[in-house]
């Protein structure tokens, strides 16, 4: 028998089937589980693969046309931080814990609110807008997670390595906040943005902006620039903001009020 010589790779591990989907937002209608069962005998162990359901699809991102109002995907259960699930289920406690105060989730302060009584995946399963990402390091989308890969065994690694494995992530919660963003208003700050900049300037630094880009914002600028729905036109449409000879846009100045 040879051995096996060839160094692994960390680049190209998408070996799950993650669909055409890289961006979207949509209701969380259900995550019912599956039991599954690894491996035979007393190295059997046993799990529960969720599909998580969404509905009322929302596509920002995708590799190839979606059409369908619905999606899903497939995530194995599991307590552990370095895994699949465990990423997903962080990034949704990380912007779901931006509701709350610093003393709600300071252990040492009266306030302090336990993990198992904040919001959870019951808590907007059915009722709430979520923001999902792929987690790829693609086109400005999130550096993959590195998590454990027992299959990829070498001299080095006879059990198994760290590797950097693509994973759904949350980014937004509707009503609640958006990864990276807490306190920040996605709407305002593209204006602070836009204020004293062409809008070829203003797409440029807003489309970098990782609050922007993981907000319902983006959509509005990603519009044509001769769309009346663009942001920046539909600024200047509403009167908050001007447009000078030189295509400089400026925020409308309030008049002061009569004496």
């Amino acid at each position: 028998m040879t051995e096996e010589t060839t160094t692994p790779s960390s680049r190209g591990l998408v070996d799950f089937d993650v669909g055409p989907l890289r961006r979207f937002t949509g209701i969380l209608d259900s995550m019912p589980g599956e039991p599954q069962t690894y491996g035979e005998g007393e190295s059997a162990r046993k799990s529960i693969r969720r599909t998580f359901n969404i509905s009322s699809l929302e596509v920002i991102e995708a590799i190839e046309p979606y059409h369908f109002p619905t999606f899903q995907f497939l995530v194995t259960e599991s307590n552990k931080k370095k895994s699949r699930y465990g990423v997903l289920s962080e990034s949704f406690n990380a912007v779901a814990d931006s509701q709350y105060t610093e003393a709600q989730l300071d252990p040492s302060k009266p306030e302090f609110i336990k993990p198992s009584d904040r919001m959870d995946w019951k808590d907007v399963m059915g009722k709430t807008r979520i923001g999902f990402v792929l987690a790829d390091g693609e086109e400005g989308r999130p550096e993959p997670p590195e998590l454990f890969d027992g299959r990829l065994v070498d001299a080095e690694h006879p059990r198994g390595q760290d590797v950097p494995t693509p994973a759904w992530m949350v980014y937004s919660i509707e009503g609640v906040g958006v990864a990276g963003g807490q306190g920040v208003d996605p709407a305002e700050l593209a204006m602070s943005i836009l204020d004293g900049k062409t809008l070829a300037q203003f797409n440029t630094e807003a489309l970098a902006n990782e609050i922007i880009k993981n907000s319902a914002v983006l959509q509005s600028i990603a519009l044509p620039p001769t769309a009346a729905g663009n942001f920046a036109n539909a600024l200047v449409a509403a009167g908050t903001f001007t447009k000078d000879a030189q295509g400089v846009f400026h925020r409308a100045v309030a008049a002061p009020a009569a004496a």
